[in-house]
């Protein structure tokens, strides 16, 4: 395991010990370029998802969160209630509510691609919702001027796979 590997593991454990904190916690999942591949400590966000048994203390967990200290560039962290289905999530820290829909579905979409378990605690995008949310990535991404995000949407619609950031 790599130094990198480590600090993440252990940064991880502290944000899912802190999720656990305010709710029990029945699963976390490290997706993004942490699970698909092309992960940098110094430039990519740990994307985290965990799952929890409600209720959640959504205070008591900002507060921990915020006293957290992060070796990486940002924490994006999802916490969704057991059973529910993207993008209805219970917390989006630290961006809060207003981001576009389709970055949880396409999240969900990958991570039930890849990460064992995901489909034991969250319920199944379809491929017709993830084709969607590509296409709304795609409008974004050009809009925005985002050519990586926007080289990642066209090839998911054309070939129906993920390739990361790097290859794209």
């Amino acid at each position: 395991m790599s130094v990198a590997e480590a600090q993440l593991d252990t940064f991880v454990g502290e944000v899912v010990d802190a999720v656990g904190a305010a709710a029990p916690v029945a699963g976390a999942f490290v997706l993004g370029s942490a699970l698909i591949g092309g992960f940098d400590p110094a430039t990519s966000d740990v994307d985290l998802v965990v799952v929890v048994e409600p209720p959640l203390d959504v205070e008591l967990l900002a507060t921990r969160l915020d006293g957290l200290g992060t070796p990486f560039r940002k924490l994006e962290l999802v916490v969704y209630a057991r059973g529910a289905r993207p993008p209805a999530y219970t917390l989006n820290y630290p961006d809060g509510p207003g981001e576009p829909d389709f970055w949880f579905v396409l999240d969900a979409a990958i991570a039930q691609e890849h990460a064992d378990g995901w489909l034991e605690l969250i319920q199944p995008v379809s491929k017709d919702e993830t084709r969607r949310a590509a296409e709304e990535l795609l409008a974004w991404a050009e809009e925005q001027g985002e050519s990586v995000h926007a080289a990642r949407a066209r090839h998911y619609l054309a070939n129906g796979t993920w390739i990361t950031k790097e290859e794209a």
